[in-house]
């Protein structure tokens, strides 16, 4: 009888004793995805001269920087494409909406100021530009401007990787632009203030 008594203690101090308890952990992603132009959001090319008819006016060099630039910033937390492009088809003319003047007299460099730069190889791919190397023309609305290059590094950063400049100019025959001086297009161009509302979207990919 007691030897049977010690086998059941026995038993019974044997069994493990367990404890569980929960803490929750979540993980809350708020996209971030944000456009800023921080100079050069109104660019106008004023024609003055015999000399900026023949040749025209933008480009590289201290003028450009100067009047001819447009800067700005992307921060997304997420990779991220780029469409831009003009509102309307073509320039129209303010002093007579009859006038019109086609949208590729004005082009633009496209350059990477910030740690993600060009290329398929890198972050970013820009077809009009092809990759930041060719003067494009300027485009009717959507064209895609740049998207993310699918590499193992996104394109998804701050400020500092994602800066950008345009150097504008008109009627200098670079690149993807109209092959014609103004002072030489047939018919020539009508006398007027030619303007347009040029369209950036960020989008999330």
């Amino acid at each position: 009888m007691f030897a049977a008594f010690i086998g059941i203690a026995a038993t019974s101090f044997g069994q493990a004793v367990r404890d569980r308890n929960v803490i929750p952990v979540a993980v809350n992603l708020n996209q971030v995805l944000r456009m800023t132009i921080t100079n050069g959001g109104n660019i106008e090319f004023v024609f003055n001269t015999i000399d900026q008819y023949k040749a025209g006016l933008g480009g590289g060099g201290a003028a450009a920087t100067n009047f001819y630039q447009s800067d700005f910033l992307i921060a997304s937390s997420v990779r991220w494409s780029l469409n831009y492009g003009s509102e309307t088809a073509t320039f129209i003319g303010t002093d007579n909406p009859a006038n019109t003047l086609t949208l590729d007299n004005v082009g633009y460099e496209l350059i990477s100021n910030g740690a993600h730069t060009f290329g398929p190889a890198n972050q970013i791919v820009s077809a009009p530009t092809t990759d930041g190397s060719v003067i494009a023309d300027l485009d009717a609305y959507p064209v895609l401007l740049m998207d993310d290059a699918g590499t193992a590094t996104a394109n998804a950063g701050d400020e500092t990787d994602n800066d950008f400049t345009m150097i504008w100019r008109c009627g200098t025959t670079e690149g993807d632009m109209n092959a014609e001086f103004l002072i030489d297009q047939n018919p020539s161009p009508s006398p007027d203030r030619y303007v347009v509302n040029v369209l950036f979207e960020l989008m999330a990919k």
